[in-house]
């Protein structure tokens, strides 16, 4: 009999300062070798040792084959940070807004993590359910949404899903291409307004012709997040929360932080070769579309069974879901918000993120024996 493997990696590890998914950084998985605990906990460990918060879960038609939690979810006080490095972001810490107890806490099965990238797969989903509702089309043209965006008539919404449109990174700041100025009206507006970001997007010239090649940037996410916005008349967390995470009883996924209280919630850490040392909170609400999301182990297992079998989405969706681009990559080639590749000589189905302390992966391989 066969059925779907699925391995859910949730961890915060090494950080990068932005929201990152694969441009093939981490686009290789760990290697399994049996489902039995030693190996698998010896790839861990061997991979992250020194106390990094991981928790691995590992299902099988939608039963827990393996879950294990190792090393800190939170290293506990005193916190120590990098004062050299200043808090860009300038928004509260989660232990304040969330009245977290603090301690040494391993990571298990209900801590929440911050996805990063993983989020992507959450929006290119409501995308294709306002195709399913008629509201539009993945061949829609940009500039339908944003007259304002560089040859936005030659980019349809697949090239954004795809990465395919050629804009530029509006995840970067204080060198080229530097959105510190948007990011600071965003703030100004209660972090409400997003077309301070839209219009410093518009300003900047396309990397290349739409549609020519493959290049992974958060640009894209966050304008189809703006769309669900737009066409839904509700905030994208608001509509993930009544189309997706709802139905599928995703109760310990956000688009944004967990509602406080909370007491089991992961906390980045990063390690630059002196030692481990806390890292500054992101702005979620600014990383909306490409990131951004927090959850679970188990509330992501659950979206991953959404995905394979018609539901939420119809036969036609999720055809489109995993349909990939023509610019295959060694790691694996971009669908919609998922890269489709092949591990052991079976189809892997997957992707990854890394934001400020934290690295995630989620991952299915369909026809697993």
């Amino acid at each position: 009999m066969r059925g779907s493997l699925k391995v859910v990696l949730l961890l915060f590890a090494a950080a990068v300062s932005g929201c990152g998914g694969s441009g093939g950084s981490s686009g290789t998985p760990l290697p399994l070798p049996t489902l039995n605990s030693a190996p698998i906990d010896a790839i861990v460990q061997q991979n992250y040792a020194g106390g990094w918060g991981v928790e691995l879960a590992i299902y099988k038609n939608g039963n827990p084959v393996y879950t294990h939690g190792y090393g800190f979810r939170d290293r506990g006080l005193p916190d120590i940070f990098n004062n050299s490095v200043p808090d860009f972001w300038n928004v509260p810490q989660p232990e304040q807004v969330l009245h977290l107890p603090r301690g040494q806490f391993a990571p298990d099965v209900n801590t929440v993590f911050h996805l990063a990238s993983v989020s992507k797969e959450f929006t290119a989903g409501a995308i294709l359910l306002l195709q399913q509702d008629g509201k539009l089309s993945v061949n829609d043209p940009v500039s339908k949404y944003f007259p304002s965006i560089p040859n936005g008539q030659q980019i349809p919404l697949l090239y954004l899903l795809q990465h395919r449109s050629g804009l530029i990174d509006y995840n970067n700041f204080g060198d080229y291409p530097d959105f510190t100025g948007a990011y600071q009206a965003f703030m100004a507006s209660g972090q409400t307004n997003y077309q301070p970001i839209v219009d410093r997007l518009a300003s900047f010239p396309l990397k290349f012709t739409p549609g020519t090649a493959y290049d992974y940037e958060n640009s894209n996410y966050f304008l189809l997040g703006q769309i669900v916005a737009k066409l839904s008349g509700e905030t994208l967390a608001q509509f993930l929360q009544q189309r997706i995470f709802g139905p599928l009883g995703m109760v310990q996924t956000n688009q944004d932080l967990p509602p406080a209280p909370a007491t089991d919630f992961a906390l980045g850490y990063r390690d630059d070769g002196a030692g481990p040392y806390r890292t500054y909170e992101p702005n979620l609400r600014y990383y909306a579309g490409p990131g951004g999301m927090t959850s679970t182990v188990g509330d992501i297992e659950r979206w991953d069974r959404a995905v394979q079998h018609p539901g939420i989405f119809s036969q036609q969706s999720l055809a489109q879901m995993f349909a990939p681009s023509p610019f295959p990559q060694p790691y694996g080639t971009y669908a919609d918000g998922w890269f489709i590749s092949s591990l052991n000589g079976h189809p892997y189905i997957w992707h990854d993120g890394a934001l400020r302390g934290f690295q995630t992966m989620n991952a299915i391989s369909p026809t697993t024996p």
